[in-house]
């Protein structure tokens, strides 16, 4: 008979036992019903009613963490990881979450050692392997970085973003000839192909190979792939060798996603329209560049280029420009110019005398040998359009064989 009812107390403790569980579960779903719902200060009132029926329900613990880290509470998320890991130290979804917890606040030793003790337990647990390979990246860990996503490519061989990763990582292994290897497999099957061109350009900077740096700079463009920095470079060497339609381009990339109240890059935007001779299109822009900075001299100066150049009176802007910034130079040339168009020599003159004793450009000896031609003076003609010649002013060799010989 004591056998018997101890046999049903605890036969009746197993079905309490079930039937908590049970609930707990219960109120689990309910919990993750409000979360998904955006409604995290219910689902933490389910979740420790969960816990409340059985302490050992590490998964309520680690929903609670998430909803802390929804309401950017990482303090009270890494409390309820660790409240998990007190009591299952090698439990991984924990150890996993509170990984990338690590990560995020640039603790990268403690997330790879929690990292190592998830794929211990599962070895093809792949997210564990990826962000360990994050992890010796901050770290510059490279070797080991590249062991993981070794492993990763012969377990996940059409993962193209380990193909990727680990081009980056032989870039960083100085394994150039391997980094543009990968690359090119990724370009010829047609997977992330803008990034494979922007890392490949990366690295023929790198080896000072820049014709070919600018043309994957510039595949990688055409394949809707950028960042800010790319850009920057790709503009630089644009205008060093004066390939103006791709500088605009890189500059109305640059304007649109990173640097649209950079008031430089829509001055220098607009300069560039008015070497191609889109000269609306670059008052347009100077008007913006004048909007964001109103004592910008450069952009004055320009807008009063552009407005000539389509018969505007730029008057108003060169002398805004001068008034701003008395040492500018081309400012005192457009005036001079300006005043050349208008038939008033000795203000021509007067001027680009200035520009040349600020800075003695080949385009202010080039106007400057005009007015002198213009009264007379062939000798002093002459020598300023040698002047503009040695500077390498485009139209003085012609004028000079002209009217020198």
């Amino acid at each position: 008979m004591e056998k018997f009812f101890a046999f049903i107390i605890v036969f009746f403790l197993i079905i309490v036992n079930i039937f908590s569980q049970q609930s707990a579960y219960d109120f689990m779903v309910l919990g993750k019903s409000a979360s998904e719902n955006n409604n995290c200060k219910q689902a933490l009132v389910y979740y420790d009613k969960a816990i409340s029926l059985n302490k050992f329900y590490y998964d309520a613990y680690l929903a609670k963490a998430d909803c802390y880290l929804s309401m950017n509470n990482k303090k009270e998320a890494l409390n309820q990881i660790n409240q998990v890991l007190t009591i299952k130290k090698d439990y991984a979804p924990a150890l996993y979450m509170r990984a990338e917890l690590y990560i995020n606040d640039k603790m990268y030793r403690e997330a790879i050692n929690d990292l190592k003790e998830v794929i211990s337990q599962n070895k093809y647990f792949y997210p564990a392997h990826s962000l360990i390979v994050e992890a010796y990246i901050y770290l510059k860990d490279f070797n080991n970085a590249l062991n993981e996503i070794n492993f990763l490519i012969s377990e996940r061989p059409n993962e193209y973003d380990y193909l990727l990763k680990r081009a980056y990582i032989y870039k960083n292994l100085n394994q150039y000839d391997n980094a543009i290897k990968d690359c090119n497999t990724l370009i010829n099957k047609g997977n992330l192909i803008g990034e494979a061109y922007a890392l490949k350009g990366n690295i023929n900077l790198e080896l000072m190979k820049n014709n070919e740096a600018f043309i994957d700079y510039s595949m990688a463009i055409n394949n809707n792939f950028h960042t800010q920095e790319m850009l920057a470079t790709y503009l630089d060497m644009a205008l060093k060798e004066n390939k103006l339609a791709e500088a605009q381009h890189a500059l109305e990339l640059l304007i649109k996603n990173y640097e649209q109240k950079n008031s430089y890059y829509h001055m220098l935007l607009g300069k560039i329209l008015i070497d191609q001779k889109y000269y609306e299109s670059a008052i347009n822009s100077l008007n913006t560049a004048i909007s964001l900075r109103p004592n910008y001299d450069s952009a004055y100066l320009y807008r009063a280029m552009a407005k000539r150049l389509i018969d505007k009176d730029p008057l108003n802007d060169i002398r805004r420009a001068i008034y701003l910034n008395s040492k500018n130079a081309l400012a005192y040339e457009e005036l001079g110019i300006y005043y050349i168009n208008k038939k008033l020599y000795s203000q021509a003159l007067e001027n680009l005398n200035t520009a040349i004793k600020l800075d003695p450009s080949g385009r202010a000896y080039y106007y400057r040998a005009i007015v002198w031609d213009i009264n007379g003076d062939r000798a002093s003609a002459c020598a300023d359009l040698q002047q503009a010649v040695k500077l390498e002013y485009k139209d003085a060799k012609v004028s000079y064989d002209k009217i020198c010989h």
